[in-house]
């Protein structure tokens, strides 16, 4: 009888790691930035809580890396059920080709393509129908949402001076022009100077080596609004090191020093949320896979989230305490809790740990 009970338990264990849904999320990132690590750590935690095999590869930090890895996933004589990854700008049709040759479902995130390479790869589902879709959020209105809430603190400190801004943006793709495009905007609203916005390639040490010309050239600046928060911690600390006043700064991503820097005063706000795209497209593809399509349900873009000293108390300590593992994501599968459920967003899933 103990040898049934045992031979039963066994067959279930090895079931359940058979026939899990296998899922590999690759990271366009060499291991170490925090953004990304946030990414990992959320999407994980969200694979074992939906019961999920997934698998996480590090190292397409550019579309040549990106390419390469896929190549060696879609060769690979065991496929994975689902692929989640950031194409890039410049070669996404052809790694659209591939994965479709190979037969392998996959989602995509962050849309960094743009103009004519857009039109060809189109929309998911209709000219590859293995695209299933694309977490993709909303960097325009992220753009405005930093903005506007630099503006209002501006005008809270000094009402009677008019804005004076610098835009410290990333590089040339959509994502980045995206979230500046609120910056062209605003010369046409009259609502503040627009000095010029300093392409960094999303890299700190370019702000760290162009700040002096950058104040020298704008020396009335009032406001830093930066396209990351790496490049927003730069802009400060070499702010920082010419003046002895306070600065409206911010940027992207919630980085933890970030979140610090607004709680320590320092720092006027972090637009962010979006680490949690792992962990959406993960809960898609589970409801997906058992016939409830929230890809095409949810056509529009997620939006951003904005931390400022009003409500960073709450995130910071969750982030700080990487609770993540607490998080039962399965009341956001519309699979596993058999209804109706609320958006992935980190105001829900606070809410769900404090309930």
């Amino acid at each position: 009888m103990n040898k049934k009970i045992f031979a039963i338990l066994m067959f279930c264990l090895f079931s359940q790691f058979a026939f899990a849904t296998k899922i590999i999320l690759v990271i366009p990132d060499e291991e170490g930035p925090a953004f990304w690590n946030m990414v990992h750590q959320v999407s994980a935690a969200s694979a074992k809580s939906l019961d999920v095999e997934l698998e996480v590869i590090y190292g397409g930090a550019n579309r040549f890396a990106t390419r390469s890895i896929i190549d060696n996933i879609v060769a690979r004589p065991i496929k994975p059920d689902y692929l989640i990854f950031r194409p890039f700008h410049g070669n996404a049709v052809a790694t659209f080709e591939r994965i479709e040759a190979r037969g392998i479902s996959f989602v995509t995130l962050e849309q960094a393509f743009s103009g004519e390479e857009a039109k060809k790869l189109q929309h998911p589902k209709q000219k590859y129908q293995h695209w299933i879709g694309e977490i993709t959020y909303d960097n325009v209105r992220g753009g405005e949402l930093l903005l506007n809430t630099l503006l209002a603190e501006q005008r809270i400190r000094s009402p009677t001076i008019k804005p004076s801004i610098i835009g410290i943006g990333g590089d040339f793709d959509n994502l980045s022009l995206s979230r500046q495009q609120v910056l062209t905007n605003i010369e046409l609203s009259n609502e503040g100077n627009l000095n010029q916005v300093f392409p960094t390639y999303w890299d700190p040490q370019n702000v760290a080596s162009n700040f002096a010309m950058m104040s020298k050239r704008y020396p009335d600046t009032n406001i830093f609004w930066c396209a990351g928060d790496q490049l927003a911690l730069e802009a400060l600390k070499q702010f920082q090191l010419l003046s002895n006043k306070p600065i409206v700064v911010g940027g992207f991503d919630w980085l933890p020093d970030a979140l610090l820097k607004i709680q320590q005063g320092e720092y006027t706000a972090s637009v962010g949320g979006h680490f949690l795209m792992g962990a959406i497209a993960i809960t898609n593809i589970l409801d997906y896979q058992h016939g409830i399509d929230r890809f095409l349900t949810h056509p529009n873009r997620y939006d951003f989230e904005v931390i400022t000293k009003e409500n960073v108390s709450s995130y910071l300590n969750f982030m700080n305490q990487q609770k993540w593992q607490e998080v039962n994501f399965k009341q956001f599968s519309a699979y596993r809790s058999g209804g109706e459920v609320q958006a992935i967003t980190m105001l829900n899933i606070i809410k769900s740990i404090n309930e």
